[in-house]
């Protein structure tokens, strides 16, 4: 038998997929950027909440503007991505910024600055 764990990632790679096209295809507020990516969806325990982290290529203030859009446009989402899947209970969507692409060039850039020291 599967275990929950299993049966979460695929579920939340299933999302990711399902959230992305939703956003790229079917929303059109001006408030979010027109590359959003979704990067990953975390579950909860209990698959009633997810947290769908997000991409954007923007400055701060408007992914913070995108982020507000995504989040008043969560229902829609939500409904959208839920008419297209069969599942029991589908998650309230609460979408954030994912800042690892921005942390991995920061610890990139300070370990260049470490080589170059070295040097």
């Amino acid at each position: 038998m599967p275990s929950n764990n299993f049966h979460n990632e695929r579920l939340s790679e299933v999302l990711k997929r399902e959230i992305g096209t939703v956003i790229a295809r079917e929303l059109r507020d001006p408030r979010i950027p027109s590359i959003v990516t979704v990067t990953r969806v975390k579950l909860a325990q209990d698959n009633r909440n997810a947290t769908v982290y997000v991409s954007m290529m923007e400055e701060k203030e408007y992914q913070e503007e995108g982020i507000d859009a995504l989040n008043n446009a969560s229902p829609f989402i939500q409904r959208t991505v839920a008419s297209r899947m069969s599942i029991k209970h589908f998650p309230k969507l609460y979408f954030k910024i994912d800042n690892s692409i921005e942390h991995s060039q920061h610890i990139n850039k300070l370990l260049k600055e470490i080589e170059n020291d070295l040097e």
